[in-house]
């Protein structure tokens, strides 16, 4: 009997489980269902096949040899959806962990490694099991090779071999791609013949067998119609057959070896437990390949050193790692169960004990953990002393914050510690601090080799309390106030509706783009700005090219603008008040962006508009909670431009910056080269954006289209502002060159951010890594400042007892809430704190204000 080679589509599977599965997510809230489903399938196909070898197929990216011959190959194809997305990466991940050979190759689908692969293996007699969704793959079925066809979910289906294929389909498996060549296939994009369908191309296939022999042929057609679209697309018709035949000489030679399963036991353990897969371990483990894997839990657990008791004063001075069970809730987090790790072994505090052993920790040399932000919340009711902190996953973000996730798993790989695996949670917390513990010393030397020890531990770590501290204390908002703009904004936009339909001639539904687009295209007959694959664009550039147009278009802009508004602002901010409290407490993301800025979330307290009126009212929402009076706000001016003119240390602009002079006409002067006196308003806009532009490397053409002039006249402002400021230029190639180099780019603080594409031969990525090396030290040092400063209004606020209290960052600004008596020091604290917390080569400037909400305090 023949080894079986087992062949798997893993994007076609990966798919088809994500619809086939449920919502799952792990305990970070990533999606899983379809990693889930996938390996519930792996599963099933070593218990019906059992296969002695494994492989998984998978594109390397959309663009292949065929988007060569054909454009619009594959071209109408939808995004993958956004909780699919991360699912691929996790899903290379785990089949890496189980030893489980991932075949990929840029230029080439996975179909074609699949047919190399098969085509290679079955000349060395092997039998080739393929599992896919495509029915693409139905062209390599012979006498060795069966195809077993997905079906319904993802464990019903059709095993394919040269019989099943003339009983199922009618034809023979290389007569697969003559098919596509007629009939096309819409999923792929593939044109074929308009107007031949399946049933028409199988009679032609039936009767001439091949698409040569078809055009060989042709006057045999049947019907002169049929006659002449064969005819008038022959070209279409023989591109069509080459773009559905699969490669199956890819140029690479897989060897034998490389399809034996060889699992690396501790990580998958760690990772299927990260992933909340508790079942799967042993699952895996009763087949022969996946042996090793057996007893895994049992050894784990015994590899802990569990103490029966851990006497607070044995806390004192020493270096502890703390793990805990959390239950979100604001303010605070219920804490469910606690484990503490040290040098004698792992103690699980008893239930109820929890507050004296948070209290204690207060006095220990170092308290480790991953859940930092949890545990500071957790402790604050037991302790006013600061936990002295050191965070593993704040440490991985550092080390690489382009990633997406930080979990344990991850930890794990990266440091070479093992997770401790249990389906007991006591025990499995214990593992947890236990490798929290293992890690810190790994990941501080991580740290220190970095260069990053010290924004770790003067920035970073400091700002998990503060961080803490804001999100307990919340932001009031006023729900009366809410119900009413609700209903207001509710009316006007019920009102542009009616105005909209009164300008149409009709009622039609405005958010439907294909409806809008035969109104404003079609029955208006207004200009078409452009047109996407599905029809019309109605997107906000496209109306804006078009408010001069016709009455309609300002309306339709506004409407979904109080739309948006409504839904995000109003209706969504709603169900997020507390009802004990009357306050929304947000969420603060350290560990998100790359350049090292705060993000917020439920609700993204960042990103609500200023710039519209109606935006501005959603700020007047949130006031002052009770027994405070003022909404406080500190506001850094131009922080990026003055970070710019202190790290080119450029002349010009730090002189602007030393006289208090309006930067912006100042560079108007000196770019346009006209008195300071006669700069016009247009002037000065078009050199504030060329200032801001620099900043991110700014393109001639983006800078064109950003303020509507040409790009040659783009490229003159550019040209002209870099021979003014001829530091800046030679800064911005520094910071380029020394990227190419290093492959990273820095900020004066240390932040690192990894650039893989600086040296790429792409020209895209290459430019966007140019970019992103010119702004990341601007950016990133921007962000190091406002959080040093976050950091020491905090502590000022602690060390003189005040009530004021620190609510929300958002990108340059703090923003408190006051009582009366405290104001006038707090705005002088506020400003003072902000402006010298940092010394540079220009003064830092910040703006004070105040108000009864946070709309007036702006």
């Amino acid at each position: 009997m023949k080894e079986t080679l087992l062949i798997i589509d893993g994007s076609s599977l990966l798919y088809r489980a994500f619809y086939a599965i449920p919502s799952l997510t792990d305990s970070q809230g990533r999606p899983t269902n379809a990693v889930y489903g996938f390996l519930n399938m792996l599963l099933k196909l070593y218990e019906q096949l059992e296969p002695h070898y494994v492989a998984v197929a998978f594109d390397k990216d959309k663009h292949t040899f065929r988007n060569d011959l054909y454009d619009g190959y594959k071209a109408t194809r939808k995004p993958a959806p956004d909780d699919l997305r991360p699912q691929f990466p996790l899903i290379r991940e785990v089949l890496e962990c189980l030893g489980i050979h991932v075949l990929e190759l840029e230029g080439y689908e996975g179909d074609d490694i699949i047919g190399t692969v098969a085509r290679q293996m079955e000349a060395k007699d092997f039998h080739i099991d393929i599992v896919t969704g495509d029915r693409d793959a139905l062209q390599l079925v012979d006498e060795n090779v069966t195809v077993h066809l997905t079906k319904k979910g993802i464990t019903n289906m059709l095993a394919v071999t040269p019989d099943v294929m003339e009983a199922e389909y009618g034809y023979a498996p290389s007569q697969v791609v003559d098919m596509k060549a007629l009939m096309g296939d819409t999923a792929d994009n593939i044109p074929g013949v308009p107007g031949v369908g399946e049933k028409t191309a199988a009679k032609l296939i039936a009767q001439f067998q091949h698409v040569e022999t078809l055009y060989d042929r042709i006057g045999e057609v049947k019907g002169k119609k049929l006659q002449e679209k064969l005819a008038d697309n022959k070209d279409k018709a023989f591109l069509s057959k080459e773009l559905a035949t699969i490669c199956c000489s890819v140029p690479v030679e897989y060897s034998l070896d490389m399809f034996l399963p060889q699992p690396r036991k501790e990580d998958v353990s760690a990772l299927f437990r990260s992933l909340g897969f508790k079942n799967m371990l042993a699952r895996f483990a009763a087949f022969d390949r996946f042996a090793s894997l057996a007893d895994e839990e049992t050894a784990q657990d015994v590899s802990l050193q569990l103490l029966e008791d851990l006497q607070l004063q044995d806390l004192a001075g020493q270096i502890v790692a703390v793990e805990g069970v959390y239950e979100p809730a604001a303010p605070l987090p219920v804490l469910k169960a606690l484990a503490i790790a040290g040098n004698q072994g792992v103690f699980v505090v008893p239930a109820g004990r929890e507050g004296e052993y948070l209290c204690a920790l207060a006095d220990a040399a170092l308290v480790v953990t991953s859940q930092g932000k949890q545990l500071v919340k957790a402790a604050s009711p037991y302790t006013d002393k600061r936990l002295p902190l050191a965070d593993i996953i704040l440490a991985a973000y550092l080390l690489d914050p382009t990633r997406t996730a930080y979990g344990l798993a991850y930890l794990s790989e990266k440091f070479a510690v093992p997770l401790q695996e249990s389906g007991d949670e006591a025990l499995r917390l214990a593992g947890d601090a236990q490798f929290s513990f293992d890690v810190w010393p790994k990941a501080a030397e991580a740290l220190e080799q970095a260069g990053l020890t010290t924004l770790y531990d003067t920035i970073e770590i400091p700002l998990i309390h503060t961080l803490a501290v804001m999100e307990m204390n919340g932001f009031t908002v006023d729900t009366e106030r809410l119900m009413d703009m609700e209903r207001e904004l509710s009316l006007e936009a019920d009102k542009l509706e009616e105005e909209i339909y009164d300008d149409a001639g009709e009622t039609f539904n405005i958010n439907s783009t294909k409806q809008l687009g035969v109104i404003l295209f079609e029955k208006l007959g207004l200009p078409v700005i452009k047109k996407t694959k599905t029809g019309y664009s109605t997107d906000s550039a496209v109306l804006e090219a078009l408010m001069d147009q016709h009455p309609m278009i300002p309306k339709i802009l506004q409407f979904r603008a109080l739309k948006k508004l409504i839904s995000t602002y109003l209706d969504g901010l709603e169900p997020l008040i507390s009802r004990e409290t009357g306050r929304i407490y947000t969420s603060f993301n350290q560990m998100v962006t790359a350049t090292g800025r705060l993000s917020s979330s439920d609700p993204n307290l960042q990103n609500i508009p200023i710039r519209t009126e109606q935006g501005r009212k959603i700020r007047s929402l949130f006031v002052p909670g009770e027994g405070y009076d003022y909404i406080v706000s500190g506001d850094y001016s131009q922080i990026e431009l003055r970070l710019l003119a202190h790290l080119s240390q450029d002349p010009t602009m730090i002189d602007g910056f030393k006289k208090n002079q309006d930067i912006h006409r100042r560079t108007a002067s000196e770019v346009f080269g006209i008195p300071w006196d006669e700069v016009t308003p247009e002037q000065r806009s078009h050199a504030k954006a060329v200032n801001f532009g620099i900043i991110y490397g700014i393109s001639d053409f983006g800078l064109a289209r950003n303020i509507s002039i040409s790009r040659q006249q783009a490229k003159e402002y550019i040209d002209s502002y870099f021979a003014r400021y001829s530091t800046i230029h030679a800064y911005m190639d520094k910071l380029v060159a020394e990227a190419r180099e290093t492959g990273m780019a820095k900020t004066m603080f240390g932040r690192i951010r990894t650039l893989t594409d600086i040296n790429s031969k792409n020209f895209t990525r290459r430019s966007f890594a140019e970019r992103t090396a010119m702004n990341t030290p601007i950016q990133g040092s921007a962000a190091d400042i406002i959080k040093l400063a976050m950091n020491a209004v905090q502590d000022e606020l602690e060390r003189r007892s005040l009530r004021s209290r620190l609510l929300v960052q958002v990108h340059d600004e703090l923003v408190l809430e006051v009582p009366a008596d405290e104001r006038e020091e707090v705005e002088t604290l506020l400003k003072d704190t902000m402006e010298h917390i940092v010394t540079l080569s220009v003064p830092l400037v910040v703006d004070i204000h105040c108000g009864r909400n946070w709309e007036e305090a702006k």
